[in-house]
């Protein structure tokens, strides 16, 4: 009797920690009470089963029946787990294999004890405890992985499952399979935990290094984004919006890196002070719109009439001031301010509006003039207000006495 229950009680730890192990391997759609509803059926249908091949004392045909429970139960589950048919035979192949090898080492480690039913049924039990936990806590992540690439791992399980099959189903006493092949069962179970564990091992590093390729790629992702954006700030801080032109902020950085560079020698550079005349009608008459057209129009001209050296900024308003680089004389500065001029009175057409604009133009020469930034530049706004005074459109040299 004390036998008997020692067998049942082994076959039914066996029946439903191997659900336990599906229902961990894969997604369920159950949830915990689902698997309690599941774990208590499978126990039941053990039991009954048991109790009949017990009674009779047919071991060996129990433990065939077991494995056949085994795919029952497999084949019920199917249907409360996510995976597809071929991802649940995979790790439905899987968790038979683990089951024998759990078989195989608690049968012969019991016999170490001094009660050896006892002890297989503690030590089954443990075992599948043991697999349970690593699996929830360090290989799920990866076993999923193999999962997925089930073709890629298919062979080996099938090779661990027909070399575990061959001694649990060629024989008529499993007790005594068991007994005599004890070394080749061990062996087997030696090699299979370190094919499993090598599978897992690599792939946990391989998840590691991919982890880290995808921290890198988002690093440079961030990086990218961060530049793009610092570009993008220092746009706004030194370039005007609507013309694109350099700004107020940045003409005046330029112009006081320009003297700072031209105090320890003797080149010379020109101010310009550009202001258009008649602007205000312009926004009045047909609106901001087309106002910011003919100011964006202007931008490009002014860039299209200097030299690839100099400089052209928006100061403001309908203001821009421009930077002749390294000139020879007053006359040279002259000469590029007249063009200017010139390339700003042509026709503006925008759609059905056509508009001739004109502008006063202050030059000052550095270091002809005076040497500092805010004097430079009130040097050239005179002799460019001067040039209005006189009646607008036209080009002005700063002299001491329009102070």
């Amino acid at each position: 009797m004390h036998e008997l229950v020692s067998n049942i009680l082994r076959g039914s730890i066996s029946s439903v920690m191997y659900a336990l192990l599906l229902l961990t391997l894969t997604k369920s759609k159950v949830g915990r009470k689902g698997t309690i509803v599941i774990v208590c059926a499978v126990f039941l249908m053990n039991m009954l089963t048991s109790l009949w091949f017990y009674v009779y004392g047919d071991l060996t045909s129990l433990s065939r029946f077991s494995v056949l429970l085994f795919i029952i139960v497999g084949f019920a589950l199917k249907p409360v787990t996510k995976l597809s048919f071929m991802q649940w035979s995979f790790t439905f192949l899987t968790s038979i294999n683990i089951a024998m090898m759990i078989i195989v080492l608690s049968f012969q480690l019991g016999k170490l004890f001094s009660n050896p039913p006892l002890a297989n049924i503690i030590l089954r039990l443990v075992f599948y405890l043991i697999v349970i936990f690593l699996f929830r806590h360090y290989f799920l992540s990866s076993y999923r992985t193999v999962v997925k690439n089930w073709p890629s791992f298919s062979g080996l399980m099938v090779a661990i499952f027909l070399n575990f099959a061959f001694y649990f189903y060629v024989t008529d006493d499993i007790q005594n399979t068991l007994i005599t092949y004890k070394w080749p069962l061990l062996l087997l179970v030696t090699l299979s935990v370190a094919a499993y564990g090598t599978i897992f091992y690599s792939l946990n590093k391989i998840a590691a290094i991919h982890t880290l390729e995808l921290e890198n790629v988002r690093f440079q992702k961030e990086t990218g984004r961060l530049h793009e954006t610092a570009v993008q700030l220092e746009k706004y801080a030194n370039y005007d919006t609507l013309t694109g032109l350099p700004n107020r902020r940045y003409f005046f950085e330029k112009l006081a890196l320009m003297i700072a560079e031209h105090k320890h020698n003797s080149r010379k550079f020109a101010l310009l002070y550009i202001d258009l005349d008649g602007f205000k009608s312009i926004n009045d008459t047909f609106g901001h719109e087309v106002g910011d057209e003919v100011l964006i129009t202007v931008g490009n001209r002014l860039e299209k009439g200097v030299r690839k050296t100099d400089f052209v900024a928006r100061l403001g308003g309908d203001e821009f001031g421009v930077i002749l680089y390294d000139i020879e004389n007053l006359a040279v500065a002259e000469t590029l301010a007249k063009k200017i001029h010139e390339l700003l009175q042509n026709e503006i057409s925008m759609q059905t509006i056509q508009y001739t604009i004109s502008a006063s133009i202050g030059i000052a020469i550095y270091p002809d003039t005076n040497n500092g930034v805010e004097t430079l530049v009130k040097d050239a706004d005179a002799a460019m207000y001067a040039v209005k005074k006189s009646g607008k459109g036209g080009v002005g040299i700063f002299a001491p006495e329009q102070l």
